[in-house]
């Protein structure tokens, strides 16, 4: 199969999640600003990572999410990290987008990330040691 796992990713929580992800699938996990949004038709499943960013996906996925053409019946899944919530909101907004791309929503992940006290500002404090292993293992398992 051939399968794009694509992330944006500010402090590499979501480029952890990525990976562990794209290993389960024996692929690559590239960056969302390396990939066509209008080249997407040679791959078997589109999966799309983003860190929650004021409650929703960040503004870069969704920008990708609106430049991608329509792909009928192909398959995707999401996957975000979050600082303590936001996941599932951030999840039903990329499975809404994707959908709406014609695409088939086969379900997405998250997972905790290392953050700052208040958005990048300040030391990382929260979090520590996350993603942790567990949750790069179910990510890769996953896949």
């Amino acid at each position: 199969m051939n399968a794009l796992v694509a992330y944006y990713s500010e402090s590499d929580n979501t480029k952890k999640l990525a990976g562990a992800l794209a290993a389960g699938l024996g692929t690559q996990a590239l960056r969302l600003e390396t990939v066509d949004p209008g080249a997407l038709d040679g791959y078997d499943l589109i999966c799309i990572g983003s860190p929650v960013q004021y409650g929703g996906p960040a503004e870069k996925v969704r920008d990708f999410i609106s430049r991608m053409p329509m792909l009928k019946g192909k398959p995707c899944a999401a996957f975000c990290t979050m600082h303590a919530f936001g996941d599932q909101d951030t999840l039903a907004t990329l499975h809404r987008l994707l959908e709406a791309k014609g695409m088939v929503y086969l379900g997405g992940c998250s997972a905790r990330g290392w953050s700052r006290l208040v958005a990048n500002f300040g030391p990382r404090i929260f979090n520590r040691g996350r993603p942790n292993r567990e949750e790069l293992q179910r990510a890769e398992d996953r896949g």
